[in-house]
């Protein structure tokens, strides 16, 4: 889907620390977003700076940060950035402090990549 304003692809950043699951997202969403990755909270903060995304989905689980606290810099920086909060946490108390935190949606591992695409699609 296109960004409103542009008319190009719908930039959106991806932030997963599984790589099968990276490939997945590429694989999936290549044609439809211009999309990109970050393995590491490090690498997000990059690409946060470096590839301005529109749309950025967060695994809540990182090697180096956790999604909580890169979530809580984000909402610093960039406070109207849609943020799609995925995480394999059966519990829901990760996601209790995330709620506050102004994030977009969130799904539970696994899920459908159409189900994603359908909540990147929504924001706008």
């Amino acid at each position: 889907m296109a960004s409103p304003l542009s008319g190009a692809p719908r930039r959106v950043l991806f932030v997963e620390d599984e790589s099968a699951l990276r490939r997945t997202y590429q694989r999936y969403f290549s044609t439809r977003y211009d999309v990109a990755f970050a393995a590491s909270g490090s690498e997000a903060r990059r690409q946060l700076e470096d590839f301005r995304p529109e749309v950025l989905v967060l695994d809540l689980r990182l090697p180096d940060t956790d999604g909580v606290t890169l979530l809580q810099e984000i909402r610093q920086s960039r406070p109207s950035l849609p943020v799609i909060v995925t995480t394999s946490y059966v519990s829901m108390e990760p996601l209790i402090h995330v709620l506050d935190l102004g994030h977009s949606g969130y799904l539970v591992k696994p899920f459908d990549m159409e189900d994603l695409a359908a909540r990147i699609d929504a924001l706008g």
